[in-house]
């Protein structure tokens, strides 16, 4: 995770004044541990995340998006002597390509409808994705899946009408 920029530390102080002022108890951007508490950007309903993931992959696929779901995991194999693992540490719950763009890579980590909590190494994982050139969406459910699809989808068309 990249160190907090001057602007970033500021906005963070700021925000604790704020919160003083108005008599609120304060909450830091960020935690102890590096993780941020998420919270969807529009109204979803509480499920709990392995419902979303079935969900997204159910919605993208029905609009011809290519996408699989990612798992990670480890254990032992035959008599026990050799661990093993299996996929990317902290990558998104659904990886894919976007054919109209060219192929280009994304990753979407789902999250319980109520809010959850993304982890140090996925908020790494996200900075990664994206300044590499892919998206990474964290989703709630599919109607902010549907919000963040048609928000990108229009931009992608802006540019193209340009």
């Amino acid at each position: 995770m990249k160190k907090q920029t001057k602007a970033q530390k500021f906005n963070d102080l700021a925000n604790a004044v704020n919160q003083i002022r108005a008599g609120k108890p304060v909450k830091r951007i960020g935690r102890k541990d590096g993780s941020i508490g998420t919270k969807p950007v529009v109204p979803c309903p509480d499920v709990p995340e392995k419902e979303v993931v079935v969900c997204c992959i159910r919605w993208l696929r029905a609009h011809s998006v290519f996408c699989n779901r990612h798992d990670v995991g480890g254990g032992y194999l035959g008599d026990g002597s050799a661990y093993a693992t299996y996929g990317i540490i902290s990558a998104g719950d659904i990886i894919g390509m976007l054919k109209h763009r060219g192929g280009q890579h994304f990753e979407i980590e789902c999250k319980a409808g109520k809010g959850g909590t993304l982890g140090k190494l996925q908020r790494k994982r996200m900075e990664q994705v994206r300044d590499n050139g892919g998206i990474y969406f964290v989703v709630h459910g599919i109607p902010e899946l549907e919000y963040y699809y048609e928000r990108y989808m229009e931009r992608k068309d802006d540019m193209a009408n340009r």
